[in-house]
């Protein structure tokens, strides 16, 4: 009898045991399965700064509305065409003779028309160094000047360059240089710069080679 007995009470601590597990095991499974999660408590990226923040120096306008344009065919003959501004009046200048490292005179865009004083010069030069024939023009004295900032841009499929030009003896400009062409705006003063700039983010965006 008590052999018996004992074979039951081993037998029935052994079917409790499979059904309801330890306890502790419960309590541990429990506070995981309640536990916050580490990602979704993560606080946001931040925004991207520095490097991915644009260049204030070539902070653009919207362009001015085009009136006219130049090329081929036209008063100004260079070997690309571009838009000119509403009432600004090109004007052919490969007569003058005005040549330096290379690169040569060959248009002047007046703004007075439009109620701006100025010109937007338009130069050719050969080979397909952009950064060698911007450079040699801002060097000469009186035709550009020092170059505040610069940036590599890709203008109508063209490999170029840009540059913002600190003030001088006048206000700040702007020039760029791709497919054999040069083209550079200053204006007399802050506010003569400013009102050109739209003429000559037209000249940029639409040049074609």
């Amino acid at each position: 009898m008590r052999i018996t007995a004992l074979a039951t009470f081993v037998a029935s601590a052994i079917l409790l045991s499979a059904c309801g597990g330890d306890p502790a095991d419960d309590t541990t499974t429990s506070a995981a399965s309640t536990a916050p999660s580490v990602a979704a408590s993560a606080p946001p990226s931040a925004a991207p700064t520095g490097a991915a923040a644009a260049d204030p120096a070539f902070s653009d306008p919207a362009p001015a509305a085009a009136g006219g344009k130049i090329g081929p065919g036209t008063a100004c003959a260079i070997p690309a065409t571009l838009s000119t501004a509403a009432k600004w009046n090109p004007k052919d200048a490969s007569g003058a003779g005005m040549t330096t490292g290379g690169v040569t005179l060959r248009c002047e865009i007046d703004a007075k028309p439009a109620g701006v004083l100025g010109f937007i010069r338009v130069y050719t030069y050969d080979g397909d160094d952009a950064q060698q024939a911007l450079t040699a023009l801002l060097a000469a004295p009186g035709l550009g000047g020092k170059k505040s900032a610069e940036r590599q841009v890709t203008i109508s499929g063209k490999r170029g360059v840009e540059a913002a030009l600190a003030p001088e003896s006048s206000g700040p400009g702007r020039a760029f240089a791709a497919g054999g062409v040069v083209v550079v705006w200053r204006g007399l003063d802050q506010d003569g710069f400013a009102a050109g700039l739209p003429a000559y983010v037209l000249a940029r965006t639409s040049i074609t080679f």
